[in-house]
């Protein structure tokens, strides 16, 4: 004779939840920055514990903390690149200004004249 098998009691899904804690990317301490949301007045609050770094942005009713700190990261990243931008453009005018004074030194009179290599070997004297 067998024995009755009992029924399974039914399993619960697991809810899964985004974080509202992230790494700060500018003083590198983990889980420092909260995020808040505030839908009635649709503004994003991001701030770090440790540095104090803070950042507001606009948001919708679709928005999660995920979303307030990847903005963050995204406006992080375009400072980044107007910064290297402007200092790659100020090093190239540095170095323009550097090429028209030495065209103005070349000029002066024959003496700052370069000789060239094949100048030394002319012998069109023979």
């Amino acid at each position: 004779m067998g024995k009755r098998k009992s029924a399974r009691k039914p399993q619960g899904r697991v809810k899964k939840t985004l974080d509202t804690q992230f790494d700060c990317v500018s003083c590198f301490h983990e889980k420092s920055i909260n995020c808040k949301l505030d839908f009635d007045q649709k503004v994003g609050h991001l701030q770090c514990r440790m540095c104090g770094v803070s950042y507001t942005c606009a948001i919708n009713y679709l928005s999660h903390a995920v979303d307030v700190y990847h903005d963050w990261i995204d406006a992080c990243e375009s400072v980044n690149a107007s910064a290297k931008a402007a200092k790659a453009a100020a090093q190239d005018r540095d170095r323009g200004d550097r090429d028209r004074d030495r065209g103005r030194d070349d000029r002066d009179g024959p003496s700052s004249r370069r000789s060239k290599p094949y100048d030394r070997y002319d012998d069109d004297d023979d």
